[in-house]
């Protein structure tokens, strides 16, 4: 009886153990589950952070840019007419020069002869007919010589006033040079920041295993998102681009070199090796980037990791983008002609340097650009 006693309560109790055993058990489940969770939550919080930094980055360069084009335009402006008005004072200054030399030999001709002369050519006339053709003639003299003196007087003034301009201009254009460097050095200072910034970002997902695969998705997300975007445009519209006419055009005008082509490399920002999916074409921001082909506009917009974008869908299966722009001259559903001016370079998204990221899609798969152009 005692046997059996002792038997039941040791049951009881191997019983509470294991119970207590899988409650402990169950309890560091929920609580590795739940630590697990709020490290996603941190790196996704991290990431979005990361985004929305170089978003307000983007558009700090982006307002920066903006304000230097302004001052070179006005500057460019200022300069151009500052070459006019050069131009029309030494035009001025020559015709003085001509003017005065010809009224130099008149006034000289008057001080040494006098009225005398005038005199003497008229009454030497042999008939009363030829007296009247020569009070005519020098009546004619007397005018010339007294427009001559007026178109003298008339470009002296001009030169004045030219002068003058000039010197306005001159004033105007020094004025506008400093604005100029001063939005520079702003723009600049922007590009230095954004760049200390990927740097860090790229500390961090190379000592953070988890945050770059969460970096790398997102990444694949936003590309995937703006190529959906662009499908959702076609079967809205329902409209077809014409077929391309052949060879690609270069798509910045002023710069022709490669600094980075298509295939796989060192990601620049991750460090890991990845597909390089176009072609780096290094440009100064601002740089004119042109339609390589004629077709519809179907996707423009921004995203923390292209930047500025745009995407051209042109016939025959053929489809083109162009990133890190600094500012889209056209918007979703616009026909372009192949040539036409559609963004200005720059370096939105997830680059330090400025330079236009050149992709080409054939059939929806990413080709080599270089075949193409």
């Amino acid at each position: 009886m005692q046997k059996k006693y002792l038997l039941f309560i040791m049951m009881v109790f191997m019983a509470g153990f294991l119970m207590t055993g899988s409650y402990h058990g169950e309890i560091e489940a929920k609580s590795s589950k739940k630590k697990i969770t709020e490290e996603n939550k941190k790196l996704t919080q991290l990431n979005q952070q990361m985004q929305k930094e170089i978003e307000a980055l983007d558009k700090k360069l982006a307002k920066s840019d903006e304000k230097y084009e302004e001052c070179s335009a006005k500057l460019a402006k200022v300069q151009k007419k500052i070459t006019k008005t050069e131009k029309d004072l030494k035009k001025a200054e020559e015709s003085r020069r001509s003017q005065y030399k010809i009224m130099s030999k008149r006034i000289k001709f008057l001080y040494e002869n006098g009225n005398t002369a005038y005199l003497e050519i008229i009454f030497e006339a042999k008939s009363f007919q030829e007296f009247m053709t020569r009070a005519e003639y020098i009546s004619k003299i007397s005018k010339y010589d007294g427009t001559m003196f007026q178109k003298l007087k008339s470009t002296e003034d001009k030169i004045q006033l030219a002068s003058k301009q000039l010197k306005k201009e001159y004033k105007n254009a020094a004025a506008v040079a400093k604005e100029a460097k001063e939005e520079k050095d702003k723009l600049d200072q922007a590009a230095a920041a954004k760049k200390e910034k990927l740097a860090q970002y790229q500390k961090k997902l190379a000592s953070n295993e988890a945050l770059l695969a969460q970096y790398e998705e997102e990444e694949k997300r936003q590309q995937e998102q703006a190529n959906a975007a662009s499908d959702q445009h076609d079967s809205n519209t329902g409209q077809n681009s014409s077929g391309s006419s052949g060879r690609l055009m270069w798509p910045v005008p002023s710069c022709h070199s490669i600094s980075s082509g298509y295939g796989y490399r060192i990601h620049p920002v991750t460090g890991e090796r990845k597909l390089h999916a176009g072609i780096d074409i290094p440009c100064s921001t601002g740089s004119t980037i042109v339609a390589a082909e004629s077709g519809t506009v179907i996707a423009a917009g921004y995203n923390a990791y292209n930047g500025n974008y745009i995407k051209i869908r042109h016939g025959n299966g053929i489809a083109t983008m162009y990133l890190h722009c600094s500012r889209l001259l056209v918007s979703n559903g616009s026909h372009v002609r192949r040539g036409q001016t559609i963004a200005k370079s720059g370096a939105t998204g997830m680059v330090s340097g400025a330079h236009l990221h050149f992709v080409v899609q054939k059939n929806g798969s990413y080709v080599n650009p270089s075949n193409y152009l």
